[in-house]
């Protein structure tokens, strides 16, 4: 698996937002009929949310975590982006066969801690696609502010969870968790600590 840059990852779902004229909270299904990707909801093992089966050029959500989906709104369009994703970024090596997460002809999107490299290209493609830096951007309250109330509205406007869109906010740079984990506008300051940003 070869090392994509994220700037790279960016322009690649950039183009797509060109291409498609795409506008926040856009029509997923309508985005993989576009780019000849099928559909399915199937039994996968319980780890797993979503796969893609670059062969059959189809895309699987997992209908036993069906709940979590439903729980969680904002959970199954991030799926699809990220097997939207691994479709653009790591398809040839999918159909070829030499793409590492490759099992029984499908590439797993797990829930685990353990990331390996395609997962978190995967992620951060699925966080661009749906948040583009430059219509978040223009969005986000300027600082001061604090509390979950703007990052749930964001969140609404783009039809994601708040999770993904707070987790964006601060590999932007535009947020942070503070010690309670209460979101706060703007950079830490350096002298109250460094934030750990996790990849999507």
């Amino acid at each position: 698996m070869s090392f994509i840059p994220e700037v790279r990852i960016e322009a690649r779902a950039a183009e797509l937002w060109r291409r498609h004229a795409l506008a926040a909270a856009f029509d997923l299904e309508l985005l993989l009929d576009r780019l000849q990707l099928n559909l399915l909801w199937d039994e996968l093992p319980a780890d797993v949310f979503g796969a893609l089966k670059a062969q059959d050029s189809l895309v699987i959500l997992n209908q036993t975590r069906l709940k979590d989906f439903e729980a969680t709104p904002g959970l199954e369009r991030f799926t699809i982006g990220h097997e939207i994703g691994h479709w653009i970024l790591h398809c040839d090596e999918a159909r070829s066969g030499i793409l590492p997460m490759l099992e029984g002809g499908r590439t797993w999107c797990r829930d685990t801690s353990t990331r390996k490299p395609p997962e978190i290209q995967a992620d951060l493609f699925a966080s661009y696609l749906l948040m583009p830096t430059d219509v978040v951007r223009p969005l986000v309250p300027t600082p001061p502010w604090r509390g979950w109330p703007p990052v749930y509205k964001l969140a609404e406007h783009f039809a994601v969870s708040p999770t993904a869109m707070i987790v964006r906010l601060e590999r932007a740079g535009w947020a942070y968790r503070d010690d309670q984990h209460v979101p706060v506008g703007g950079r830490r300051s350096a002298d109250t600590g460094g934030q750990d940003l996790l990849p999507l």
